[in-house]
C-alpha cells in the first residue's frame, strides 16, 4: 500500500513540474521544486540538469532563481553528503560548485550575478556583473550568509552567520562579518 502512495505522489509531483514548465517557463517549475519534499527532491533536480552527487540532503523551501538554459537547473553542480538548509537560495545565472561535505544552514543566498548603474544623470545605464561561485570539500556556512558573484570558498573554510561574502576565502579560515574577514586559521 505505502508503494502504491508513494508512486501515486511521485506522479503528481512529476505531472506538476511538467505542467508548470509548459505554462510559466523555467520559474514556473522552480516554484513547484520549492514545495516538493525531500524524498523527490533530489530525483527532480537531477531530471531538470542538476548535478548531485549520493547521500545529499535538501531541506525543503530551496528557492531557485535565474534557472535557464536548456535544462534549467543545469548550472547546478553539488557534491557527496551535502546539505542544504531550509529557504536556501541559489541563482543560477552562472555555474555555482559545491564540494563534498559541505554544510549551508537555513536561510542562505547564493548570487551569481548583481546589478548596478554606471555613469551619473541622463548618462546612467544599468550594468549586470556575473561570475561562478564555488564552495570547497567540507566547508560550512552558517545561517543567513549572503555570497556575492565571483567568489570562491576554500576547503575546509567556515563563513559566521549573518555574513557578506564578497571575497574569496581561503581555505581552513573563519570568517564572518559584513563585509567578510578572517577571524582566525582553523
Amino acid at each position: 500500500m505505502k508503494t502504491i502512495i508513494l508512486f501515486a505522489e511521485d506522479l503528481g509531483w512529476a505531472i506538476r513540474c511538467k505542467y508548470n514548465l509548459w505554462l510559466h517557463g523555467p520559474y514556473g517549475l522552480a516554484k513547484v521544486v520549492e514545495k516538493i519534499p525531500f524524498r523527490f527532491l533530489v530525483k527532480y533536480l537531477q531530471r531538470y540538469g542538476a548535478t548531485i552527487g549520493d547521500n545529499c540532503r535538501f531541506e525543503r523551501g530551496i528557492n531557485l532563481h535565474r534557472p535557464f538554459g536548456r535544462l534549467p537547473f543545469e548550472n547546478l553542480h553539488i557534491g557527496n553528503n551535502v546539505y542544504l538548509g531550509h529557504n536556501t537560495l541559489i541563482d543560477l545565472t552562472c555555474k555555482v560548485t559545491i564540494g563534498d561535505d559541505v554544510i549551508i544552514a537555513s536561510g542562505c543566498q547564493i548570487w551569481t550575478h548583481s546589478s548596478d548603474y554606471t555613469g551619473e544623470g541622463t548618462e546612467r545605464k544599468y550594468v549586470e556583473r556575473s561570475g561562478e561561485i564555488s564552495v570547497g570539500i567540507a566547508a560550512i556556512i552558517y545561517s543567513g550568509v549572503i555570497i556575492s558573484s565571483g567568489v570562491k570558498i576554500g576547503t575546509n573554510a567556515r563563513i559566521g552567520a549573518h555574513s557578506l561574502v564578497n571575497k574569496d576565502v581561503p581555505e581552513s579560515v573563519f570568517a564572518g562579518g559584513v563585509p567578510v574577514a578572517e577571524i582566525k586559521k582553523l
